[in-house]
């Protein structure tokens, strides 16, 4: 095969076209790669899936090329964000909607554009963000003056629009948060960063509606020029509430699953929305109905309740069992329960991910493909073969591999390194390795 499958050509704005610009997102695949495996393993009017949705890259790429779209997430935040994208809004009703909230909000204080004042900084440095409560998270993030703007355009968002495009503002609401909060500029993780300058709520907000109307107006026309109805696009998506793990999709439904699962060792997938979490919890934007703590690849997965995983099972896979047997051995001294804490988590990761691809087995039509899109990772050292690893559960559920490509990732796309010898994210100063050089797109065929 010639095909390039790293994609290093590509511009910046190329891999954010249209509604894949609406939100950033961690850690999600780029457009152009999702397209051509769409494109090459179904056809139209087929039923692509992808039930770790994230932020919908699968979804816009299979509606844009005329196939039925199903997603799910674990995470409301990223649902939210998901529906925003996938469906495309009437240009001109989008536009006369936006003018009229654009005069509301300029009722909203502004704050300006600045850093904070000595006593913010004292009002944050009072509050352990450890044991706080939700209220005061929101505070520890969110100096006053700049809580009391988002609060108000978050008010006239809920009582002037409704439905779909009440949800397009929430995702441009959710946007703007890490720029107005003393969040770390371009970390994933949760850091504070006390001399940072913060946007000021009104004019990220507007900046950034009318750069995602630009973007629903562009992927409108991509729609009608290929012959693909815009309005009829809520029936040919369904993006819900659920869980990999346990899948309320009858029996071979999907002609192809397409999907980027957690990966093994990286980070808290729970914390990495947590400011559009809190602002969204305190208007009860999100349903309460259901807390599910135990998110595949979480920390809290290593305090599970129940029997400690069996010593002859482990995993539902040699390759990972292997490589948790090596981790085992550097519990000893001081770090020994820290280690047996990470090796527990790591094993009740692949024990879910077999259940996942179980259920991904089921929900595949015999013959047809799941796409899975993996890297490796380390612990202390150590390899943490998934990759590899969840081939062998692929195969045990009932896939054969058809294709392995090894897709090197461009070194501009790298945002940060890894200490090969923690597995956390430090410098490139201090760092002997690339956080996921190469990732894995193996393609499986479900047995007949």
């Amino acid at each position: 095969m010639t095909e390039d499958w790293t994609f290093a050509h590509l511009k910046r704005e190329e891999t954010l076209w249209g509604p894949h610009g609406y939100h950033r997102y961690p850690a999600k695949f780029i457009p152009q790669l999702v397209h051509r495996i769409i494109e090459t393993y179904s056809a139209p009017n087929d039923l692509v899936g992808d039930p770790f949705l994230g932020s919908a890259t699968t979804g816009i790429e299979a509606l844009r090329l005329g196939r039925r779209f199903w997603g799910c997430d674990i995470s409301q935040v990223a649902l939210t964000i998901s529906r925003a994208k996938c469906i495309p809004l009437t240009p001109c009703e989008l536009d006369k909607t936006w003018q009229e909230l654009d005069e509301q909000i300029q009722a909203v204080p502004r704050v300006g554009r600045r850093y904070l004042t000595p006593k913010e900084k004292e009002a944050i440095a009072s509050i352990d963000i450890a044991s706080a409560t939700a209220e005061e998270r929101f505070h520890y993030w969110f100096p006053a003056q700049f809580r009391e703007g988002l609060e108000g355009i978050l008010q006239h968002i809920l009582t002037y629009t409704e439905g779909d495009v009440c949800t397009f503002f929430l995702c441009g609401f959710s946007n703007i948060l890490r720029r107005c909060s003393i969040w770390l500029s371009g970390s994933t993780k949760p850091q504070k960063d006390l001399d940072k300058m913060l946007g000021d709520p009104v004019d990220e907000f507007r900046r950034h509606i009318r750069n995602m109307i630009k973007g629903n107006s562009i992927y409108w026309h991509d729609l009608v020029g290929h012959g693909i109805d815009p309005t009829r696009h809520s029936d040919r998506c369904c993006i819900c509430w659920e869980d990999a793990r346990q899948l309320s999709l009858q029996d071979a439904s999907f002609d192809l699953l397409v999907t980027s699962p957690p990966y093994a060792t990286c980070y808290e997938y729970k914390e990495i929305h947590q400011l559009t979490q809190l602002c969204f919890d305190s208007f009860e934007i999100l349903c309460a109905s259901e807390q599910r703590e135990v998110w595949i690849g979480s920390k809290g997965v290593s305090q599970r309740p129940g029997s400690e995983p069996s010593s002859s099972s482990l995993t539902g896979s040699t390759i990972a069992d292997a490589a948790l047997a090596e981790l085992s051995l550097l519990a000893v001294d001081k770090i020994a329960e820290r280690v047996r804490r990470e090796v527990r988590a790591l094993c009740y990761y692949f024990q879910d991910m077999y259940m996942a691809l179980h259920e991904f087995a089921r929900v595949t039509l015999p013959v047809k493909r799941l796409v899975l899109i993996i890297g490796d990772s380390y612990r202390r050292g150590i390899t943490i073969p998934t990759s590899a690893a969840l081939c062998e559960m692929a195969v045990d559920s009932g896939f054969e591999l058809e294709r392995r490509i090894v897709r090197q990732i461009p070194i501009r796309t790298l945002v940060s390194t890894r200490n090969k010898k923690t597995g956390r994210f430090s410098s490139i100063a201090q760092s002997d390795t690339q956080v996921y050089p190469e990732e894995y797109v193996l393609v499986f065929r479900r047995l007949p």
